[in-house]
This record gives C-alpha cells, structure tokens and sequence, in this order.
C-alpha cells in the first residue's frame, strides 16, 4: 500500500448521528467546522465516548476503502452532560440537525460555531430556551425566518393570536388540520427579531420548542 493511501488527520467536532451495522461497528455523523462527515467505527457500539451530541477530538483514518475510519477518539466534556433533562434535549436538538444536513458535505462553520457556542451556553441555562434562541439563529443564517405578518396558509393577516409551527411558521389556528395552541403575536415576532427569549414566560418557551420538535 502507497503511504499517500494512508493517513489521518486531526479534528473537533460533534456527534450527531449513529448509524447501527454488524458486529457492532457502526456508522458515526460528525458535524466539524466545515465538514459533515460519515466515518466507520470498528466495535463503536463498546464505546461510551460515542453518543449523539458529544464534542470529541478524533482523526480520520484514510486507508482506500470506501468509508473513511474515525480513530483517537477524545470525549471534549460539557457539565450540562451531567443533568439528563439537558442533556435529552441536546441531543433531540442534534438528531434533528443531523437529518437536516444529511444530504450535505461541505457546510459553513455557522454550524460547528452554533453547537459550541449553545453547548457553553447549555451549562447555566434553561435548555428549552436555549434550543429555541439556537433553532432561530439557524432560519436567520439559511434564510428561512419569516417576518411576514400574513398567514402562511390563506395569506390573510394574522390575527393577535398565532399558531406557529414547523419552520416557525405563523398560521390562523383556524387554518391548519389539527388546531393547536396559539401565542401572542407580538410576543413571538418580538423573538424572533431579538433572537431572545428574555421576554417569554416558560409556558411560551415549550410552545416553541413543542414547533421546533417538529422538525428543523
């Protein structure tokens, strides 16, 4: 074997998905700076370090077979780790993610920068509020955050009370399938344009996270 067909390199990133295979091997999603990796992990399934929502060091093994292999793995730890209503919620947080940007390769380091900067954030604060202050940050930077005062649906105004959905999406409750709770209005565009959720009661909080929840 050519020395230019094996060698590694050193990374950060976050785990956001694993895919189970035989032998209990798997397949772990890694989200880095600028890459959204797929890399093999001999036995995976034995090793703790490896769960979804883990900051880790690693390097890449390329040996000229199809899946490069995740090696020297490092667990980079959070102490939000500790508190299990957090730490389920991160990962709620990273498995979403992880599906929304499967199709991906390259990415933007807004991602990587998001999930550590939300991680540090995660140890002193509300983890509802800060998945929802993260999930507004991201329609901001994909283009996605709507501020129409028009309903997604019939394209009428909306009234004072809103029903948001996936996408953060604003609708009459009247409008959709299913009706669901409704939020102020003013309190929620007033969200989305500081990107705080300072001014929402915990109640508004979960009404929020409840969309987001629903798919990013």
């Amino acid at each position: 074997m050519l020395i230019k067909d094996l060698w590694s390199y050193f990374l950060q990133g976050f785990i956001s998905g694993i895919t189970k295979l035989k032998n209990e091997d798997i397949i772990v999603q890694i989200i880095t700076q600028n890459k959204f990796l797929s890399l093999y992990r001999f036995y995976g399934l034995r090793h703790s370090i490896i769960s979804i929502g883990r900051k880790i060091d690693f390097d890449i093994e390329y040996n000229g077979q199809f899946i490069p292999k995740l090696r020297n793995i490092i667990q980079l730890g959070f102490a939000y780790e500790s508190d299990f209503t957090k730490l389920y919620y991160w990962q709620q947080f990273l498995k979403l993610l992880n599906n929304h940007l499967r199709d991906t390769e390259d990415i933007p380091s807004f991602y990587f920068e998001m999930l550590n900067n939300g991680a540090i954030i995660l140890n002193k604060q509300n983890p509802s509020r800060v998945l929802i202050e993260m999930y507004v940050k991201l329609l901001h930077f994909e283009g996605r955050l709507s501020l129409d005062s028009n309903c997604f649906i019939c394209n009428e105004e909306l009234s004072n009370k809103i029903a948001v959905t996936r996408g953060f999406l604003c609708a009459h409750n009247s409008c959709l399938i299913n009706n669901i709770e409704v939020i102020d209005k003013d309190l929620f565009f007033g969200f989305i344009k500081l990107k705080k959720s300072i001014f929402l009661n915990d109640s508004e909080v979960e009404y929020l996270l409840n969309a987001l929840l629903l798919g990013i």
